[in-house]
């Protein structure tokens, strides 16, 4: 993941939930200039997974949508954010043990997908809960995307659990105009309108017991992945965030501290200097990275650990087996051994 953003607003959400409401608009016979239209984005948004959106811009998009459709939309929407559309943050909580630890990843790690609204959870004697309060000014796109998200999330609950579970009664709960009394796109979910909150309820007994998916070395990879999102999330206003993005934008070529104090209209030591002040360093932050994007592409065994070592900018792959083992305890061949295998 990278922490470039485009668009404006200081809050983030990732392309890939624009880029799956565009195939929405495709469908529908929306073309793609009347959804950019006004949002200052590029024409080639489609084309650009994993990047973060100013929300300014992505709620304008969103508004294009609702001029076309009415808010059923937002439960399509939302029905069609399967897990994989979350990135690591999906897989994270597919490979969970529990429910509750898949919900806890989510409610620690949602700034890394999108940083619109707050998670809260509650449990009670029969239920389970999860509101969601907003950061933005109420408006029509930004309700959008709550409904859509809750919509989600009742749709991932009801992939996860267990089979004898999967026609438990749950219940939406939304603070907007409409009526979707009568919608059949989540069968055996309630969804009211005009409530005073924004909620999902589900049946606490449907929600206990081991999922059936957990597999604890892929929960784990995942978490490492979202670990490190988080972190650079953290950084998006720091030195070290501008470091970061400028180097995994060079990442083959790996530009050295002067090259990218020049970048940045500083000198090396200037550079240094504002990054011991936040706690980090150059090498550490390039160190992160190389790191980061090496374990996703050992998963691929399409690519030669020459290959890899190439485009992670080392001069030859022994050099770049000698950092990943100090990095990971492991050779290349052996994680991608353990991560495949």
């Amino acid at each position: 993941m990278t922490t470039k953003t485009i668009g404006s607003g200081e809050h983030r959400l990732s392309s890939d939930y624009l880029i799956l409401l565009g195939e929405m608009a495709f469908e529908r016979g929306i073309p793609m200039s009347a959804l950019l239209e006004g949002t200052g984005l590029p024409e080639n948004l489609m084309f650009m997974p994993s990047v973060q959106i100013g929300h300014e811009s992505a709620l304008l998009l969103i508004d294009n949508f609702l001029e076309h459709v009415d808010l059923s939309a937002a439960l399509e929407f939302g029905k069609r954010m399967t897990l994989s559309k979350h990135g690591a943050l999906g897989y994270a909580a597919q490979y969970s043990a529990t429910m509750e630890d898949a919900a806890g990843k989510v409610e620690q790690f949602i700034e890394t997908r999108v940083q619109l609204f707050e998670l809260r959870r509650e449990t009670d004697k029969s239920s389970r809960h999860l509101y969601i309060t907003t950061r933005i000014p109420d408006s029509r796109a930004g309700l959008f995307m709550v409904l859509a998200f809750l919509a989600s999330v009742e749709t991932i609950c009801r992939t996860l659990v267990p089979a004898e579970s999967r026609n438990a009664r749950s219940m939406i709960q939304i603070a907007c105009r409409g009526d979707l009394s009568t919608q059949d796109i989540l069968p055996n979910c309630a969804v009211y309108t005009g409530a005073p909150i924004n909620c999902l309820t589900w049946p606490r007994k449907a929600l206990d017991g081991m999922l059936p998916f957990f597999d604890p070395k892929l929960a784990d990879l995942a978490q490492q992945e979202l670990t490190q999102a988080m972190t650079q999330v953290t950084e998006t206003n720091t030195m070290a965030g501008k470091v970061r993005e400028i180097l995994n934008d060079h990442l083959a070529e790996m530009p050295t501290v002067e090259d990218v104090a020049n970048m940045l209209f500083m000198s090396a030591a200037t550079l240094n200097r504002k990054l011991k002040a936040e706690e980090r360093s150059f090498q550490q932050i390039k160190d992160e990275l190389r790191y980061s994007k090496a374990q996703r592409l050992l998963k691929d065994t399409t690519l030669s650990v020459d290959q890899i070592a190439d485009q992670l900018g080392y001069s030859d792959a022994s050099n770049f087996a000698k950092a990943f083992k100090n990095w990971s305890g492991a050779s290349p061949s052996q994680y991608r051994q353990g991560s495949t295998g």
